[in-house]
């Protein structure tokens, strides 16, 4: 135990001296110190520390060499015997580095991956588009074609009702149908206002031609107006293609 101690002497001067300073304002002293040791053992996740220099203990106090632990903790130890400064820093960990490439390249791939899912939305919108335009038109021409039919088809309808004009509108799913009678030729030819006996029969096969000539699976809705009278508003009436029924006024004709 005495022959340690001595030795423990010579080593704390010299730790004291240069590699522990107090603090960076103290002097440069020598200080003669009694160390002792008990065979001490670190342990680090209850596997031994191996050191080439035994930790000793000083008035209490147990002192390890700092390199000792610094494997343990992923720390690098150099000593700048020029300023007498003890430098720690990080170790480098190749597998964490390794692994934040990989999740680099996975972000870089999944990048390129949006752009693609990116630029082929804007295509199909594009290309839905070019068919909703295409589609939008077709289906105006359809319209125009089938009210210049029904026009011919019903514009001497009835000498009664006079000249009939149809006007229509609408989409693949409703057609809206105007038609206009001239009620005051009606009144001169019958002297009675205009019965609704002949206008069912009217909307009933303007209706049926929609449907044969158009689509039978579209509902069509419309007003008849009195053009004589400022388009005064007469009846409204309903195509139900799902029930195969028409409606003037509610009232199934």
């Amino acid at each position: 135990m005495i022959k340690k101690q001595y030795l423990a002497v010579a080593s704390a001067l010299i730790l004291t001296a240069g590699l522990f300073p107090a603090s960076s304002d103290a002097q440069v002293a020598k200080k003669n110190l009694t160390a002792n040791y008990n065979n001490i053992k670190v342990l680090y996740n209850g596997s031994q520390v191996s050191t080439t220099i035994e930790p000793f203990i000083v008035n209490g106090t147990t002192y390890i060499p700092l390199r000792m632990m610094a494997g343990v903790f992923n720390k690098d130890i150099t000593w700048d015997g020029t300023n007498y400064t003890i430098n720690v820093k990080d170790q480098a960990d190749p597998g964490y580095e390794s692994m934040l490439a990989q999740k680099d390249a996975e972000i870089e791939r999944l990048k390129s991956q949006i752009d693609d899912l990116n630029d082929e939305i804007d295509g199909l919108e594009d290309d839905l588009a070019d068919y909703e335009d295409d589609d939008d038109s077709d289906i105006d021409d359809d319209l125009s074609d089938l009210e210049d039919e029904l026009n011919d088809e019903f514009e001497d309808y009835d000498d009664d009702l006079g000249s009939i004009s149809i006007e229509i509108d609408g989409d693949e799913d409703e057609v809206e149908v105007e038609i206009y009678v001239d009620g005051e030729n009606y009144e001169d030819s019958t002297g009675d206002e205009i019965d609704t006996d002949a206008l069912e029969d009217l909307v009933q096969e303007v209706v049926e031609y929609i449907w044969d000539e158009y689509d039978d699976n579209v509902d069509v809705t419309g007003t008849i107006y009195d053009e004589s009278d400022d388009d005064e508003e007469l009846y409204d009436f309903e195509g139900d293609s799902d029930d195969e029924a028409i409606y003037l006024d509610g009232d199934e004709i």
